[in-house]
């Protein structure tokens, strides 16, 4: 599972991304797995796009920890985790390769705690069959192992709808089902979610917008087509952990019926099957996507009090010739604001020259203005993907954990400099993508976490 930062329950996923790319080899699923002691049987999904004569393989160096590995099915690889025998938790990685273009799953597993003592009881006291008040079960009810399915009742139904902005004249939905996970707004601690990205006919009526009657299929390969449960990163299972942090699955398999106000999705999630229903009355928000992403209304100042930053190399991650980095700051929050940076230094692709220095707005391409115009000692701008999420630098800021204003960081500058004492300055004076602009300033000092992490990171939903 991976963690993820929520706006009203975000979407998170992991993409490979490439300037000026003829072949999108990239991971759909998490890019960590983690896994109990006992073991199992684990799902990685890819996305590959215009496949020639290469095969896509996967290796790992731990074939004591991950038994098997099957890559015959286009879009998935199977993998099979043994059980941990020792009483430290362990972790490996696999790599999936297709030609020149690769990345790494890792696999996380816990310790074996061991056999628990089962203390005795000296005098245990038996159950008195004359006394109402403490009755003998003479036929308890035992788990049926033959039929392992969850049943969920859900009393939450909520999402969007984003009309045709993803395929012309298809409507493109996105619900959140939930049995309590949500009150008053605020998500609820060790609750759990099934959020489902579909597409289907057009709503009939934007004032009352429903999802249509149908029968929806879960569409691994994305085909894009009517009645769809889409593979983009938003269709999950979610649990928030009792500290209010969020943590998904993707999905295996699901199909939804919809049949008026009762929606009945069934859904597998890690070899655990799902039946969730929902039958009440419920309305979708109209969320038509704009061409600005900033929803800032005035001028702001960044706040990162009491933040964490960690700091992130990931070579030529976008594969321009330029050595890639990113900052995050306060990610998985309450409150204050989540900030992304994200930036190139020189050719010295593995890190040598280190990350200081300004570093100016890229912009995008002339001829091509979905690309960022690669430069040394420039940030990405914040800029969007697919219709739905967003890549680059940008921030977020949250209030009792929930969204209040996102923005990408477009134009401007930012510094960094290390100030030899183990901290580090940044100082932000960038604009966001509004007409006319706001400005977006920051000025921070303090200890910088350094991860190595070439190869993946993710992308935030916005508007979801």
């Amino acid at each position: 599972m991976k963690k993820i930062f929520i706006v009203a329950v975000i979407a998170l996923m992991s993409l490979t991304f490439a300037c000026n790319r003829k072949t999108v080899f990239e991971l759909t699923s998490d890019s960590v797995i983690n896994v109990p002691y006992v073991g199992g049987n684990y799902t990685i999904t890819y996305n590959l796009e215009s496949k020639v004569d290469d095969v896509v393989n996967a290796i790992t160096d731990d074939k004591n920890m991950i038994t098997s590995i099957d890559t015959q099915t286009d879009g998935f690889v199977y993998i099979t985790v043994s059980e941990n025998l020792a009483t430290e938790t362990r972790e490996t990685s696999i790599m999936l390769s297709y030609g020149n273009l690769c990345f790494n799953v890792d696999v996380e597993q816990e310790a074996n705690p061991g056999e628990p003592e089962t203390p005795v009881d000296p005098d245990p006291e038996e159950p008195d069959p004359e006394d109402p008040e403490d009755p003998v079960d003479p036929d308890p009810e035992e788990p049926d192992p033959e039929d392992p399915t969850i049943n969920i009742e859900a009393d939450i139904l909520m999402g969007n709808y984003y009309g045709d902005d993803l395929i012309g004249g298809l409507g493109h939905y996105w619900i959140i089902l939930s049995d309590g996970g949500i009150v008053n707004g605020n998500l609820v601690p060790n609750s759990e979610f099934f959020r489902l990205d579909l597409l289907g006919p057009m709503a009939t009526d934007e004032s009352d917008i429903k999802i249509p009657d149908g029968y929806y299929t879960f569409d691994a390969n994305n085909s894009f087509t009517e009645y769809t449960i889409l593979n983009l990163g938003s269709s999950d299972y979610c649990y928030v952990d009792n500290n209010n942090e969020a943590w998904s699955t993707t999905l295996t398999s699901a199909t939804l019926i919809v049949d008026g106000n009762i929606i009945t999705l069934n859904a597998t999630v890690n070899g655990q099957d799902y039946i969730v229903i929902y039958n009440d009355e419920y309305q979708l928000s109209y969320n038509p996507v704009s061409d600005i992403i900033s929803t800032l209304e005035s001028d702001y100042e960044i706040n990162l009090n009491n933040a964490t930053g960690t700091l992130y190399c990931y070579g030529d991650y976008w594969e321009c010739g330029y050595c890639n980095w990113g900052i995050e700051f306060n990610y998985g929050i309450e409150n204050g604001d989540f900030l992304v940076l994200d930036f190139l230094t020189d050719s010295k692709t593995d890190g040598s020259s280190g990350f200081e220095g300004t570093f100016v707005s890229s912009g995008f391409m002339e001829d091509d203005p979905t690309q960022p115009d690669w430069n040394a000692y420039t940030f990405i701008p914040g800029f969007r993907l697919d219709g739905s999420y967003m890549m680059g630098s940008i921030m977020q800021s949250y209030s009792n954990g929930v969204g209040v204003n996102e923005a990408p960081l477009f134009g401007g500058e930012f510094t960094i400099t290390n100030n030899n004492d183990g901290t580090y300055t940044i100082i932000i004076n960038a604009t966001d993508d509004a007409n006319p602009a706001h400005a977006i300033t920051l000025n921070w000092t303090g200890e910088l976490n350094r991860v190595q992490k070439k190869g993946l990171k993710n992308k935030i939903a916005i508007n979801k």
